[in-house]
């Protein structure tokens, strides 16, 4: 009879252990399967805001998959008027006053705009067995080519369009086509009108032409050339930083649970995305990498790096 007594309280007591257990292990290690549910996240960092819905690999790892965005950054810079002879530049300023109306600036006013939007694909391992707190990630982001853009501000305007016209009109006069003075009171048919037209065509010549730089680039041979603005019809002159759209990503993460059931945590997670290769600065058509001494320094420095630094807060909540 003490024997039945005993057994029955240590098949009670195993019994209750093994009920225990299998709490445990229902709370502690939830992620022992594939798939088996989702996490919710949301994400805040140096790429942006953004949301992700994690699926376990078992107990070695992590899926998780969802998308950044990160608000437009604004900067401003200038680009500085370069004529072929600076001595020139009143002579030049009277010309297009009195042919286009416009008195030109010597600075181009530049607005830079930023913005990442990408979606991501990333595979968390746990590489310290029974510790789910840290983690190493490999994945991707996929999505912004331009990584930075900028053009000429409204103000600046004018100016572009007075060195267009100008350059224009000289490119005419090298080409020995006829220009058209009548509209500023010029009769064309007269004696006096082809003395006036080569006396301009002459000064025209002398002075040279106006162009902005926006950077230099290296040819074939090693050697360097300045890489002037493209002007297009609008007279906007428009400058990219472009990255591949396709963005390799490693890092590391930790996370501790931030209720007793442990479905709700908060993690930081630092790692690096991998441009492929340096930001390309290019101009509006010739898309050569153009970065140098004239480009507004936000374009410069995106120039530098091959990587960009991503660090976040992550939130994540067990939604079933």
């Amino acid at each position: 009879m003490k024997r039945f007594i005993i057994l029955t309280i240590f098949c009670t007591f195993a019994s209750l252990l093994k009920t225990s257990a299998e709490k445990w292990y229902t709370m502690e290690q939830p992620d022992n399967g594939y798939f088996n549910h989702i996490d919710g996240a949301f994400t805040a960092g140096t790429t942006g805001l953004g949301f992700d819905l994690a699926f376990p690999l078992r107990n070695w790892g992590r899926l998780r998959v969802g998308g950044v965005w990160r608000p437009r950054g604004h900067y401003s810079d200038a680009y500085v008027v370069r004529m072929d002879k600076p001595e020139y530049w009143g002579q030049f300023s009277a010309f297009v006053s009195t042919f286009v109306g416009v008195k030109p600036e010597k600075y181009i006013e530049m607005e830079g705009k930023s913005s990442m939007n990408h979606f991501k694909m990333l595979v968390d391992f746990f590489p310290i067995k029974n510790h789910r707190n840290f983690h190493v990630t490999v994945g991707f982001f996929w999505g912004t080519s331009d990584f930075v853009t900028a053009t000429n501000t409204p103000i600046s305007s004018n100016t572009i369009a007075a060195i267009k016209t100008y350059n224009t009109i000289r490119q005419k006069v090298l080409n020995n086509e006829d220009i058209d003075l009548s509209f500023v009171g010029i009769n064309m048919q007269s004696k006096e009108a082809k003395e006036i037209r080569q006396k301009i065509y002459n000064k025209l010549i002398e002075m040279g032409e106006v162009n902005i730089p926006i950077g230099e680039r290296t040819d074939e041979n090693g050697e360097t050339h300045v890489v002037n603005a493209t002007i297009n019809d609008k007279d906007v002159i428009e400058v990219k930083a472009t990255v591949n759209s396709f963005k390799p990503y490693i890092g590391a993460g930790y996370e501790i649970p931030v209720t007793k059931d442990k479905r709700t945590t908060i993690g930081i997670d630092a790692g690096i995305l991998i441009w492929g290769g340096k930001p390309k600065v290019k101009a509006f058509e010739g898309l050569s990498n153009v970065a140098g001494q004239n480009t507004p320094g936000y374009l410069r420095s995106a120039d530098k790096y091959p990587v960009y630094p991503e660090a976040s807060i992550r939130i994540s909540q067990r939604l079933w």
